[in-house]
């Protein structure tokens, strides 16, 4: 393997890695709020619940810190795959 390679796959295991850590919390978050329950599973209020977390004041001022910290991490996530594609592109022993 060469080192460009790693370098290509550790910023897409970090960013793998970051959207699972971001999955889990919103989950987290949900279940404790007990809003799995009645939207988890139908489909349009399900995408809703989603969409709420990365508005402001979706699910209120008492959740905002929580609500705050899962929107940065899939935002993370987002910058290191943006990072990983950009450096498959660049790095010039990536295979191809």
């Amino acid at each position: 393997m060469t080192p460009a390679w790693l370098i290509f796959m550790t910023f897409m295991t970090l960013a793998f890695l970051l959207m699972l850590a971001g999955y889990v919390s919103a989950v987290l978050f949900f279940q404790r709020r007990k809003l799995l329950e009645k939207d988890g599973l139908h489909p349009i209020r399900g995408v809703g619940l989603w969409l709420r977390l990365f508005r402001r004041d979706g699910f209120g001022a008492e959740a905002d810190p929580a609500r705050r910290r899962i929107a940065r991490l899939y935002l993370l996530s987002v910058l290191a795959f943006a990072v990983a594609v950009l450096l498959f592109y660049l790095l010039p022993a990536v295979p191809r």
